[in-house]
């Protein structure tokens, strides 16, 4: 079963595959319902579903300027359709920065939740230091340059390393359309980010619940995010953890081996407690 359906709660763009046990996958930033159609297609014996988050086309623009809290509404929106369609509770993972909606999402409501799977969130970048660089980012959106824009971003949230940004600099310049619209996701993203605060203890509170939990890494993957990991398994010391051998960037691995992700996730599935 492969369908685009546009759900009426919170008007997004999902499209669900496969049967079984349901999976609401988040993506990162710059990501859309492409990110884990690998996954999908590797997990056909879930039903995944795979949403385009507000601002990422297909699905609508939201109003005004984006928080996590504000979020964490539509995947709890996500969830309880989910949920109603298939009487279950749902196994939530989340890559990039969708890594980071799903713990504030577990955070703020765990109910519904059946396991948490977390990929590289970039819990060291967030802060008001981001409010410069999203004035930045929303000068030259609107100037329609949308190659620095994205240099932008890879350089001063990401961190992307030169050599990657200098690989980058050699591709073709992005369709103005396509860039115009995405560029709208990157915005709320960035918005969302700035508003956020480095405090890894917070997670802590998730130790507290009986919620099975997913530590996911790549072995090369650039700083601060594996030192983020790490504080992250520090709060979260009942969490089961992967470090994927040989990868500098688990957000590459979710489209460029997903076999890798959909090992760890079947092992993962497969000794958790028997839902009720």
């Amino acid at each position: 079963m492969d369908t685009l359906t546009t759900d009426r709660i919170a008007g997004l763009a999902v499209r669900r595959t496969g049967t079984g046990e349901p999976v609401l996958a988040l993506h990162g930033s710059g990501g859309g319902l492409h990110t884990f159609a690998p996954l999908a297609r590797a997990l056909p014996d879930f039903e995944v579903w795979r949403c385009a988050r507000r601002g990422y086309p297909p699905s609508p623009d939201a109003r005004g300027t984006r928080t996590f809290v504000q979020e964490v509404h539509d995947v709890h929106d996500l969830l309880a359709t989910i949920r109603a369609v298939t009487e279950s509770d749902v196994h939530l993972v989340g890559v990039g920065y969708g890594a980071s909606l799903a713990l504030h999402t577990a955070l703020a409501e765990p109910a519904g939740i059946r396991s948490l799977t977390v990929i590289e969130p970039p819990l060291l970048l967030v802060g008001p230091h981001l409010q410069g660089v999203l004035t930045r980012y929303r000068g030259l959106v609107a100037d329609r340059d949308f190659r620095a824009a994205a240099d932008l971003f890879a350089r001063e949230v990401t961190l992307t390393p030169e050599p990657v940004l200098a690989a980058l600099s050699t591709l073709a310049d992005p369709d103005p359309v396509a860039a115009a619209r995405e560029a709208v996701g990157w915005t709320h993203d960035l918005e969302a980010l700035a508003a956020d605060e480095v405090d890894t203890t917070r997670w802590s509170v998730l130790a507290d619940l009986d919620l099975p939990i997913l530590l996911a890494q790549g072995e090369r993957s650039r700083p601060p995010l594996p030192a983020g990991m790490e504080a992250l398994a520090a709060a979260l010391p009942h969490a089961r953890r992967v470090v994927w051998e040989d990868r500098s960037s688990v957000t590459g691995g979710v489209a460029g081996a997903p076999e890798l992700v959909v090992a760890s996730l079947r092992e993962f599935f497969r000794v958790l407690p028997q839902s009720s």
